[in-house]
């Protein structure tokens, strides 16, 4: 934010005159006084010519009144309206900086900071200047999707609220795109500008995206992935992708007298996350499943007709019922 220079100004004068007292050990010579007092004098000069550099959101509205109403509307421009932050906040100048030069040149676009015109690096760089500070978006340097050349403006959309708009296909906006000023009217809708290979879960029959009568979804990408950076695997807001899943099947967690190994090792050796057209979200359904591990053992474990036992109901799981794993002592098969 462009304030931050100026605080930093006033704090760095500040600085040098407890540094200056400090030296004196309680008893500061009148010289020594007089130099922090200078510095101090100097620091508030700058602060105060920088300052003259400002214009006001007020000046930008006479030309731009569309986008500041807009703006005005969404959770940075309330933001910038509130109590807390009026007497800080720059407005539309925290992110495009000073407007003076821009004003008194009739609108030149090279006296202001467009993000047209910039790389998705130094985009992110002025959203990160406050954003950085929360642990959500600590993470954002070095992550996947700033790896892949991805800026804030991808997703989110500053200007405008989906909330505001009220034509046909996002009539039904909600506050997942109000309170994250996301491009799509959902969170869902978002990544799908990408990750469209994942869309389809939406459509089938087992899915943890499964939307109810308002069109959302009761999980959310965010619901298992931290977008802006993590240190697990696939962006994922844990260590492992077990480790996500356990956060709601706690159940599954363990430990287990007797594990089995795949489920231990991956859950997505068998589930499908984002949806999948087999019950409990299997990537196929069982015997076929289990058959793509256990072709051999103390039974032929082949289906055979379809009357036969290993086809019926559960198939394998009608006797290996703890496919996840068992505490009993005499459940070494998976049985109990």
């Amino acid at each position: 934010m462009a304030s931050n220079k100026y605080i930093k100004l006033l704090l760095l004068g500040v600085f040098a005159f407890l540094f200056a007292a400090w030296l004196g050990s309680g008893t500061t010579s009148k010289a020594d006084s007089q130099a922090s007092a200078n510095v101090i004098q100097a620091s508030g000069a700058a602060l105060a010519a920088a300052q003259d550099d400002y214009v006001g959101s007020e000046t930008c509205k006479a030309c731009h009144e569309d986008q500041f109403k807009n703006f005005a509307n969404t959770v940075h421009g309330k933001v910038a309206e509130s109590k807390r932050w009026k007497d800080q906040a720059q407005s539309c100048e925290s992110c495009h900086g000073p407007g003076k030069d821009h004003v008194e040149g009739a609108g030149d676009k090279t006296k202001i900071i467009s993000f047209k015109s910039r790389t998705a690096k130094e985009n992110s760089q002025s959203c990160l200047a406050c954003h950085s500070q929360t642990s959500t978006h600590a993470t954002w340097r070095g992550s996947k999707h700033e790896s892949a050349g991805l800026s804030c403006l991808d997703c989110h959309s500053v200007h405008q609220s989906q909330s505001g708009k009220t034509n046909e296909t996002t009539m039904f906006a909600n506050l997942q795109a109000e309170t994250k000023i996301l491009k799509k009217r959902t969170e869902n809708d978002t990544c799908y500008q990408c990750h469209s290979d994942v869309r389809k879960a939406e459509y089938q029959r087992s899915t943890h995206l499964f939307k109810n009568e308002d069109r959302e979804s009761r999980m959310t990408c965010s619901s298992c992935h931290d977008v802006h950076g993590s240190i697990g695997d696939k962006l994922m807001k844990t260590a492992s992708i077990n480790d996500t899943c356990y956060t709601c099947h706690a159940e599954k967690r363990g430990p287990f007298l007797w594990e089995h190994a795949p489920a231990r090792e991956n859950c997505t050796n068998c589930h499908k996350s984002h949806g999948s057209n087999h019950t409990a979200l299997l990537k196929a359904r069982a015997p076929m499943l289990c058959q793509s591990c256990h072709m051999q053992g103390r039974h032929q474990t082949v289906a055979g007709k379809p009357i036969s036992a290993f086809m019926t109901n559960r198939s394998c799981l009608n006797c290996h019922a703890q496919v996840h794993g068992s505490n009993h002592p005499s459940g070494i098969n998976l049985q109990r």
